[in-house]
C-alpha cells in the first residue's frame, strides 16, 4: 500500500473516532455524570480554567461550579482544591486554549465550562489515542512483522476497555497515560545509547515527568524499561549526562505540582489521597479484580486471556524476561487489587489496566505469531478473538457508565449484554 493511501486511511480512522465521540456526547449534554467535566474528570480539568482564566481567584469561578460538575474539586476558604495532579490538564491545555479562543466566535460562554470546552476534551482524547496507537505500532514492529503489529494494535483497541476510555470517558486520565506509556516504550530503545542525542534525553525526561504528574501511581510502569533493556552498572558512568538530563527534566515537570500543593495545602509535598489507601494490601481482592461482574478485567475484556497466553510464546527473549513480564502483570494486579475500592467506582471494566495495554500488546503479538503458523489454530483463535471484540463492542455501547448490580450479579451482566445499545 502506498504512503498516500496509508495517510488517507489514518485520517479516515481519526475522523471516524472524532465523529464517534462527538456523537456520543451530543446525547448526554453537560453537568451530568456522562459529561466530559464531571467528578474525577472535573478534578483533573480544573487546573486549566483556574490558572488560565481565573488565575486561581476562586471567587471569580462560576457560582457553585464545583457542585454543578460533580464535586471533582472543591472551593474552600477561597482556595480551589483538587486531589488530582495536573498532568491531564497539561496535556489538554492546547485544546483548551483553542476552545477558549473560539468560544466567543461560536457564541459560547468563555468561562471554561461551556459546551465548546467539553468538546475539545473529546478531541484531545481522540488525538492522543490516535498518536498512541501509531507509536505502539512502531514499537511492536521492532519485535514482530508489521502485519502482526497492526493486527495486534487493532485488536487491543477494539477488544478492550481502551476503546471505551478513548471515546466515552474522554476526561479520565487513562487514555493520557496510555499515550505517555507508548511514548516511553518507543523512546526507551534510544535511551542510554552510545553518542546519544541530548535532545532525546530531555524528551524522555519530559515523558517521565508527565507520566508521574498525570497519575502518580504510574511510577509502577518504570520497571518495564529494565525488563526490556539490559542495563549494566559498569556502563552507567558513560551515560551520566543523559541520566542527569532525564531526571533533571522530570523534576522540572513536577515543580508546578509542588507549587500547587503549596498554594492549596501550605506544603510543597502533600498526600492528596489522605482518606484513600491500599487498605486491602494484606487481603488483595485479586479474584474480584479479574472475574467479578462489577468491572472484572477478564469479564469485560476477555481478549486479555489471549494477551496473557502470549507471554508463554515470547520465544526470542530469555526465559528470565518472559518470567519477569508474567511476574510484572501479577505485581500490578496485586497493587490494583489492594486499593480500598477494587471496583474503582463508576467505570467500564478494570480501568487501571487501560494504560498497561501498551506493554501487554507485546505478548499478544507473539500469541498471534504462534497461531499464524498453524492453519487450524489460526481459524479457531481468529474466530475467538473476533468474538471477544464483538462482545466488547456490544458491552461498551450498552453500558451506562456505572455498574448497578452486586459484585457477582451475572443476571445484570446478561441484561446489559442483551439490552439495546445507548
Amino acid at each position: 500500500m502506498s504512503k498516500r493511501n496509508i495517510v488517507i486511511l489514518l485520517l479516515l480512522f481519526y475522523g471516524f473516532n472524532v465523529f464517534l465521540t462527538l456523537n456520543r456526547h451530543s446525547k448526554s449534554g453537560i453537568q451530568n455524570y456522562h459529561s466530559e467535566i464531571w467528578a474525577d474528570k472535573g478534578g483533573y480539568y480544573i487546573y486549566l480554567p483556574a490558572f488560565l482564566i481565573y488565575h486561581f481567584h476562586a471567587e471569580k469561578l462560576p457560582e457553585r461550579i464545583d457542585k454543578k460538575t460533580g464535586s471533582g474539586f472543591s472551593i474552600a476558604n477561597g482556595i480551589i482544591k483538587t486531589k488530582y495532579t495536573y498532568g491531564v490538564a497539561l496535556l489538554q491545555s492546547p485544546f483548551f486554549i483553542i476552545a477558549h479562543l473560539l468560544s466567543t466566535t461560536f457564541g459560547y460562554e468563555n468561562d471554561g465550562f461551556s459546551l465548546i470546552y467539553h468538546k475539545m476534551i473529546d478531541l484531545a482524547a481522540v488525538t492522543y489515542t490516535f498518536l498512541a496507537l501509531i507509536l505502539l505500532y512502531l514499537f511492536l514492529s521492532r519485535y514482530v512483522h508489521k502485519r502482526l503489529a497492526f493486527i495486534s494494535v487493532a485488536c487491543i483497541y477494539l477488544g478492550t476497555n481502551l476503546f471505551y476510555y478513548s471515546i466515552f470517558e474522554t476526561g479520565m486520565s487513562h487514555i493520557y497515560s496510555f499515550f505517555l506509556f507508548t511514548c516511553f516504550l518507543y523512546l526507551s530503545s534510544f535511551i542510554l545509547q552510545p553518542n546519544q542525542n541530548r535532545i532525546i534525553s530531555i524528551l524522555f525526561g519530559i515523558i517521565v515527568g508527565l507520566i508521574i504528574v498525570v497519575r502518580p501511581i504510574n511510577v509502577l510502569f518504570f520497571p518495564i524499561y529494565f525488563i526490556l533493556h539490559q542495563l549494566k552498572l559498569n556502563e552507567l558512568k558513560s551515560h551520566l549526562v543523559s541520566i542527569f538530563l532525564i531526571f533533571g527534566t522530570a523534576i522540572i515537570i513536577l515543580i508546578p505540582q509542588f507549587l500547587y500543593w503549596k498554594y492549596s495545602e501550605g506544603n510543597y509535598f502533600f498526600d492528596s489521597y489522605t482518606n484513600e489507601n491500599f487498605s486491602n494490601l494484606f487481603s488483595p481482592k485479586i479474584l474480584n479484580l479479574w472475574f467479578s461482574t462489577n468491572n472484572g478485567l477478564l469479564i469485560y475484556s476477555p481478549l486479555v486471556i489471549f494477551i496473557l497466553a502470549g507471554i508463554y510464546y515470547i520465544k526470542n527473549i530469555s526465559l528470565q524476561k518472559r518470567m519477569l513480564i508474567g511476574a510484572y502483570f501479577l505485581f500490578i494486579s496485586l497493587v490494583f487489587a489492594s486499593w480500598h475500592d477494587w471496583t474503582y467506582g463508576c467505570s467500564y471494566g478494570c480501568r487501571p489496566y487501560v494504560e498497561y495495554y501498551s506493554i501487554l500488546a507485546l505478548p499478544f503479538c507473539y500469541f498471534l505469531k504462534e497461531i499464524e503458523t498453524k492453519k487450524y489454530l489460526r481459524f479457531v483463535f481468529g474466530f475467538l478473538i473476533i468474538t471477544t471484540i464483538v462482545y466488547n463492542m456490544k458491552m461498551v455501547f450498552s453500558y451506562d457508565g456505572c455498574w448497578y448490580g452486586y459484585d457477582w450479579d451475572w443476571k445484570e451482566l446478561f441484561r446489559i449484554l442483551t439490552s439495546k445499545t445507548k
